[in-house]
């Protein structure tokens, strides 16, 4: 199980075929932002509550990608992504 930080981007680093730690940490932070926009804050917190500290720590420290729902919408449209994300996420919400 990962528990820090550090082991989350060795991780990350090995799974991506990434060449250091700086790139893992670039992926992730793109990513988990990005997450953080389509789950939204109320999941995001219960996320972070259910974290190990260094990996909580971690996931408070990123800030959400700063679009608004229109411009999300487009961006998943762009990718085919945005019923799938949209399902998802209610599925999500409506588990907790």
């Amino acid at each position: 199980m990962i528990k820090t930080r550090k082991e989350f981007l060795e991780a990350l680093m090995r799974m991506a075929n990434l060449k250091s730690l700086e790139e893992a940490d670039r992926a992730a932070r793109a990513c988990i932002a990005l997450t953080k926009m389509i789950i939204g804050p109320e999941l995001s917190q219960k996320i972070a509550e259910v974290s190990p500290p260094d990996l909580r720590a971690g996931w408070e420290s990123i800030r959400t990608v700063q679009l608004d729902d229109f411009e999300r919408d487009e961006m998943l449209l762009e990718i085919g992504e945005v019923e799938e994300e949209r399902e998802a996420v209610q599925t999500l919400k409506n588990r907790m």
